[in-house]
C-alpha cells in the first residue's frame, strides 16, 4: 500500500514534525507559501495549513473555496492559539474572547468539502502552552513549538489524517459487571454496584456519560454480559446511572459465549462484523471474542476514560441520520416484529406506507451522500468510493441522486444514491437498512424517468455485493459485454 502524501505549508518550519510522521510520505512547501500553494495544483492527498494568528480568515476561506475547485486534496488546517500578557484581568478576557471568535469562525471552515480542524487550542488546554510552544525558538529558528509541543501537535495531525481514511464504528458491544460499573452484580448485589459521585464508581459514571455522548453522535449501544437477566435488570431499576435500560438497542444477558451473542447482534441489526467493537474488563473474554474477527478493547480502571477516545469512534462530522440512528434501529425492531405477523412480503410492505423523496445535485446531502459511497458494500453495484469534493464536482457536472425514506414508523432519512455520468449509471447503492421492501423499483423508475435513453451500467464484482450480480435485469438492461468480475449493461 502506498504512503499517504502529506504536505505542510506554514507560516512556520514544519520540518520539526517529519519524526513524528515517519508513516506517511510528508513534505514541506516554503515558508509563508500559503497564497501561493491554494491557488496552485497540489500534488499530495493531505495539505496541513498552519497560518499565523494574524493570516485574514476570510481570505483563507475563499483561497480554500477556489482551491477545492481544482483540487481533490484533504485540507487539515490549525486553528488558534496565544499566550497573553497578564496585565489586567478586563485585557485578558478581551482577548481570550477575540481568540475564540477566530476559532468559532475558522469552524466555518467545515462546510468546505474534505477539510477538517487540527484543535491546537485544546492542546494548549490539556498541556499549557509552555509545554508546547516556546518563543525564543520562534524568534530564532521561525519554528515555535518545543519538541514535545512537536510530538503533541504531530500526534493531533496523525490523528485527523487517519479520520479521513477509517471507516467509523457503528455498534459498541458492552459488557456489564467492571465495565458499565464497578462491581459484579452476583457477588456485590445492587447495593455494592461503583457508579457513583465517589472513586471509583466515578470513573463508571464518567465512562456511561462518555457512552451516552457516543450514543447521540450515531453509535449504537448493546450490551452482552455473562449474567442472570434480572439482576442486570435491576441494577438498571434500581441505581440512578446516566445510561439507562433502554439505551441499548440490544441486550444479550445470559451464559453462552460471547462471541456467539455478538454473532446475533450483528445478525439482528444487520451489520458486517467489522462494524462492531467489543468492550470488555476479561481478557480471556477478550481472547475469545477476537476469534470471531472482531475488534476489541480490554477496559481497567486505568484506561476507562480513555478508550473512547478511539479514532474508529469519531467522525469528521455528524449527520442528521447519525444524530438519528438508534431511533431509526428501534423502528427496524418493530418493522421486523410486523413481518413475523404477515402471510406475505407485499402485505407487510403495503403495511409500512412508505413514502420516497429525492433530489439532485443538493448540496445540503453532500455529507451524507459521500458517508454512503464510502460506506456501503452490500447492496453497491460498482462499490466506488468518493471523496466529498469529488462527489461536489460531480453535483456541478453530472447528476447525483439522493433518496430519502420514511414509513409509519419513522424517517429513515438519505439511504440511497445514484449518480449518473456521461449517460451510464456510475454508482447505484442502498442501505442495508431498507433491503427486502422494494424501495429498488421504485428508485430505478425515478432515475429512468430524469435519463435520456439509451443508458448504460456496470456490476462490478466484489467480496460482498453479489447479492445485486443481476440487479440490472430485473429492469430490462441487457447485457453487452462480460468478464469474471464485470457486467457491462445498456437499456434502450
Amino acid at each position: 500500500m502506498e504512503k499517504i502524501k502529506v504536505s505542510f505549508v506554514s507560516d512556520y518550519i514544519t520540518r520539526p514534525f517529519n519524526r513524528y510522521l515517519k508513516k506517511y510520505e510528508v513534505n514541506h512547501f516554503d515558508i509563508s507559501q500559503i497564497e501561493m500553494t491554494l491557488m496552485s495544483k497540489v500534488d499530495s492527498d493531505v495539505l496541513v495549513i498552519i497560518p499565523k494568528n494574524n493570516y485574514d480568515l476570510d481570505m483563507l476561506k475563499n483561497l480554500i473555496i477556489n482551491f477545492r475547485k481544482n483540487n481533490k486534496t484533504k485540507i487539515l488546517i490549525s486553528n488558534f492559539w496565544d499566550d497573553f500578557l497578564d496585565i489586567s484581568y478586563s485585557q485578558n478576557i478581551s482577548d481570550m474572547t477575540k481568540l475564540h471568535q477566530k476559532n468559532q469562525y475558522l469552524e466555518t471552515f467545515l462546510d468546505i468539502s474534505d477539510v477538517n480542524i487540527i484543535n491546537i487550542y485544546k492542546l494548549v488546554q490539556l498541556y499549557g502552552i509552555n509545554t508546547l510552544f516556546n518563543n525564543k525558538n520562534e524568534y530564532l529558528f521561525q519554528t515555535p513549538w518545543t519538541k514535545d509541543g512537536a510530538k503533541i501537535i504531530a500526534k493531533e495531525i496523525d490523528e485527523k489524517i487517519q479520520l479521513f481514511y477509517t471507516k467509523r464504528k457503528k455498534v459498541l458491544v458492552l459488557d456489564a459487571d467492571n465495565t458499565l460499573w464497578g462491581g459484579v452484580i452476583g457477588e456485590d448485589g445492587v447495593d455494592g454496584i461503583k457508579c457513583d459521585e465517589n472513586y471509583p464508581g466515578i470513573l463508571y459514571k464518567k465512562f456511561q456519560l462518555q457512552l451516552k455522548e457516543i450514543q447521540n453522535s450515531g453509535i449504537v449501544l448493546t450490551m452482552v454480559s455473562k449474567n442472570n437477566f434480572e439482576d442486570v435488570k435491576e441494577v438498571f431499576d434500581k441505581k440512578e446511572m446516566p445510561l439507562k435500560w433502554d439505551d441499548f438497542l440490544i441486550k444479550k444477558i445470559n451464559w453462552i459465549p460471547k462471541s456467539e451473542n455478538i454473532k446475533e447482534i450483528a445478525k439482528e441489526m444487520n451489520v458486517g462484523m467489522e462494524s462492531l467493537l467489543f468492550i470488555d474488563d476479561n481478557p480471556f473474554e477478550i481472547e475469545e471474542v477476537k476469534r470471531i474477527e472482531i475488534d476489541s478493547v480490554l477496559v481497567n480502571e486505568e484506561n476507562i476514560l480513555s478508550i473512547l477516545d478511539d479514532v474508529r469512534l469519531k467522525s469528521i462530522t455528524i449527520t442528521k441520520e447519525d444524530k438519528e440512528k438508534f431511533q431509526q434501529y428501534k423502528s427496524e425492531q418493530l418493522r421486523s416484529k410486523i413481518l413475523k405477523d404477515v402471510s406475505s412480503i407485499d402485505e407487510f410492505i403495503k403495511s409500512l406506507n412508505i413514502e420516497i423523496d429525492y433530489s439532485i445535485n443538493n448540496k445540503n446531502h453532500l455529507k451524507r451522500i459521500t458517508q454512503l459511497i464510502n460506506k456501503t458494500n452490500q447492496f453497491n453495484l460498482t462499490t466506488k468510493r468518493y471523496s466529498e469534493s469529488e462527489v461536489e464536482k460531480m453535483m456541478k457536472n453530472d447528476k447525483v441522486f439522493s433518496f430519502s425514506v420514511k414509513d409509519k414508523f419513522g424517517d429513515m432519512g438519505i439511504v440511497s444514491v445514484v449518480i449518473i455520468k456521461n449517460g451510464e449509471i456510475d454508482t447505484f447503492l442502498m442501505s442495508c437498512r431498507v433491503l427486502g421492501r422494494k424501495i429498488e423499483d421504485k428508485i430505478m423508475e425515478i432515475i429512468l424517468n430524469h435519463t435520456s435513453l439509451p443508458l448504460k451500467a456496470k456490476y462490478i464484482k466484489t467480496a460482498k455485493n453479489a447479492q445485486v450480480k443481476d440487479f440490472y435485469e430485473k429492469y430490462g438492461f441487457k447485457v453487452i459485454e462480460k468478464n469474471k468480475d464485470i457486467k457491462t449493461y445498456i437499456k434502450e
